[in-house]
């Protein structure tokens, strides 16, 4: 979702449960998987050092409990994983970024304690896994594990990174040699709306994701996701038109039909500008002025006169 014209595609999906099943060695998981109803994994970070992390995001419209959930791996190709206890919420249409436990300035660099990057450490919401045991280390990924968030019971695969059994090398590739899951950050396409419930026959990276290189956390802590969007008909293409993008003193909003009311929201949830449009002159088209806030991402939400509500990205210089 980048660029000036921004295509936001809303679609309800059919409500059907598939209960999938999967056995490997004494470990079977079992998953229902539905779009924009469940957690997923939206952001995967194997960079330099010990810079290790995972965005969850949640795509529906109410806070989830993460203590319902594990997050972890397979080693090395292994059929049982490690997995660790998450805790704490996750708001509606928000993202929870977990991070490895190395935040000692003072340790060697490179080496095993290295510090992670503080700009990770300023994006992460959590840290876990602060010591490394070789025989349960769940957030110690290298590019050659997968990676899974499971249910508390670590019984069902909610989301899965990689190919559970399958150890690649060094790292999956896009197919042409290129390592992936490693030295890259991975965001997942904002197309996808729930997680990969069953063990993959073949792990295609590209499918899902997109590729940052490594070390590049700009878009760590948000996602842009098609469930951002709530109070569409089915198949209604709605297109909301924002320019500039970047922005500076002022910016312009064009839909399909009349606004109602324009807000700004900053990424940590926080209503910074609400506009209303004229009761006596409703237009397709409103210009606003940002004054005094700080350059950063934040979220415009769009309310139209026909009821519909659509949420782009904007970001402020």
């Amino acid at each position: 979702m980048r660029g000036i014209l921004l295509f936001l595609i809303y679609k309800k999906r059919t409500m059907k449960k598939t209960l999938l099943s999967l056995t490997l060695a004494v470990f079977t998981f079992g998953a229902f998987a539905q779009d924009c109803t469940e957690l997923f994994i939206s952001e995967y970070i194997v960079g330099s050092n010990n810079n290790r992390s995972l965005e969850l995001y949640n795509p529906t419209d109410q806070p989830i409990s993460l203590s319902n959930y594990k997050v972890g791996r397979f080693r090395d190709g292994a059929s049982n994983p490690m997995l660790l206890q998450l805790s704490g919420t996750i708001a509606a249409k928000g993202t929870y970024v977990v991070t490895v436990d190395k935040r000692d300035a003072n340790q060697p660099c490179p080496g095993l304690e290295c510090q992670v990057d503080p700009a990770l450490q300023a994006l992460t919401d959590t840290f876990v896994n602060p010591v490394y045991v070789q025989a349960n280390s769940p957030f110690y990924f290298n590019g050659d594990d997968a990676v899974i968030l499971s249910d508390v019971a670590g019984t069902a695969i909610i989301d899965l990174v990689g190919k559970i059994g399958e150890d690649p090398g060094v790292a999956w590739s896009d197919g042409n040699g290129v390592w992936w899951t490693t030295d890259h950050t991975l965001i997942r396409k904002s197309t996808v709306g729930k997680g990969v419930s069953t063990n993959p026959g073949q792990f295609m990276v590209t499918t899902e994701w997109d590729s940052l290189p490594e070390d590049d956390f700009s878009n760590t802590g948000m996602h842009d996701c098609f469930c951002n969007t709530l109070s569409v008909d089915e198949n209604e293409i709605v297109t909301v038109n924002i320019y500039p993008n970047p922005a500076d003193s002022k910016f312009y909003i064009k839909t399909p039909s009349a606004i109602d009311k324009i807000e700004i929201i900053s990424i940590t949830g926080q209503q910074v500008h609400i506009e209303k449009n004229s009761v006596s002159t409703f237009t397709n088209l409103m210009e606003i002025r940002p004054l005094n806030y700080s350059a950063g991402i934040y979220f415009v939400k769009v309310s139209l006169v026909n009821g519909k509500t659509a949420i782009s990205k904007l970001s402020l210089k």
